[in-house]
């Protein structure tokens, strides 16, 4: 879209920014599985990220349409910084990618996928993240960028404190009964965050969260998020083909199970963006591929994974 980038930042020349994280708030992250990190981006980045979704909501991409038509959000498209530069520098320029490497005890941050959230129409109810590109619980971070305040009386992300930790719910499961026997330490430890403009969560791909929406399902306010996955440096890529979380790993990037996760598809953030894997992505190299997305998708076809996919149309049509 072609937009100024701020603070006088030199569009692929300027070092990212960055962010002080304290000890202790390292250490929240580690003990609850999540972090609420207030007033991170200034005005002049939120406005830029919501000039960014604009153009995006008025540009829809193809790759947006499976979502949008599920009526889940008005807009919502993952992996966006492939199809959208001003999200791209984003990440390249911001103090993201310091945040995160501090949250994280890592030298190198690389985004795995990402997700673009504009306006929903309902609530997830109790979920973990499955979604997190070809990477692992532990070598992954997730992270929630807001553009909007929270209603007073709705849509405040609640996390089940610790959950990070349990060992009873199923690593391919999206949906989680949080009355199943071996989660009675952490189902009544709520922390609920309501998030303002400019703010960051961030939590452990395995911690246990919901939004609940308005009793009425009409939101009466904008909700723009920017949220995802990144990786920790020393990944990682893990073929998770034949499980729900291949829809977060569907471009041609030719690496095989078990390699070093390195990659213009995966860019790396941190401690400073790649000027060839940026041009990669600028090229039009970097995307999805119709041959990858029918040989990865087809793994779901067995009936195993089909009942564990199944998990994850639960979550889309859930109410809260």
């Amino acid at each position: 879209p072609g937009l100024t980038l701020p603070h006088g930042i030199v569009k692929d020349v300027s070092a990212p920014e960055r962010f002080e994280v304290s000890e202790e708030q390292i250490r929240v992250l580690e003990e609850d599985g999540v972090l609420h990190l207030k007033g991170v981006f200034d005005e002049e980045w939120v406005d830029y990220l919501r000039k960014a979704t604009a153009y995006q909501v008025d540009e829809p991409h193809f790759w947006a349409f499976a979502g949008t038509a599920s009526k889940l959000y008005d807009y919502i498209q993952r992996n966006v910084w492939q199809t959208n530069s001003a999200f791209a520098r984003f990440y390249y320029h911001s103090a993201m990618g310091h945040i995160l490497a501090q949250c994280g005890r890592t030298d190198e941050i690389r985004v795995s996928t990402d997700l673009l959230m504009v306006n929903p129409n309902k609530g997830f109810k109790w979920h973990q993240d499955n979604q997190n590109g070809p990477i692992t619980w532990d070598e992954g971070l997730r992270f929630w960028i807001t553009m909007d305040e929270t209603p007073k009386d709705y849509g405040a992300p609640v996390y089940l404190k610790g959950s990070h930790r349990n060992d009873v719910v199923d690593d391919q499961a999206v949906f989680v009964d949080i009355e199943q026997k071996g989660l009675e330490d952490y189902k009544d430890k709520l922390l609920e965050f309501r998030t303002m403009p400019g703010d960051m969560l961030i939590w452990h791909p395995r911690t246990i969260h919901k939004v609940d929406g308005p009793a009425d399902g009409i939101w009466t306010s904008y909700r723009r998020v920017l949220g995802g996955t990144v990786a920790k440096g020393g990944s990682i890529y893990h073929d998770k083909r034949g499980s729900g979380g291949v829809l977060s790993d569907l471009g041609r990037h030719g690496l095989q199970d078990g390699q070093k996760l390195k990659s213009s598809f995966f860019p790396i953030v941190y401690p400073q963006f790649d000027k060839q894997e940026a041009a990669e992505r600028d090229s039009g190299k970097v995307g999805r591929n119709p041959v990858d997305i029918v040989t990865k998708i087809g793994g779901l076809a067995t009936k195993a994974s089909g009942e564990r996919f199944n998990s994850f149309f639960q979550v889309l049509g859930s109410r809260s």
